[in-house]
């Protein structure tokens, strides 16, 4: 896999983990995962590996929530 911008994201769906380089294909998977029952635990991992230094953050519920009701148009 290759890092255009330095970001990836990790989908951690329980026991399944996943991995994107697009934050909207990382989304588009959380909505199949609860569609087939998952999702109790489900969280969305941004890694940003620009620098020497890297950052994880979680990305928040509220924007995940906000890409899936744009997504319904």
């Amino acid at each position: 896999m290759k890092l255009e911008n330095g970001l990836f994201f990790v989908l951690d769906a329980g026991e399944d983990k996943y991995i994107f380089t697009k934050r909207k294909e990382a989304i588009a998977k959380i909505k199949e995962v609860v569609k087939n029952g998952g999702g109790q635990e489900t969280k969305l991992l941004a890694i940003d590996c620009q620098n020497d230094k890297w950052a994880i953050t979680q990305v928040p519920w509220q924007e995940i929530a906000f890409e899936l009701i744009k997504e319904e148009k």
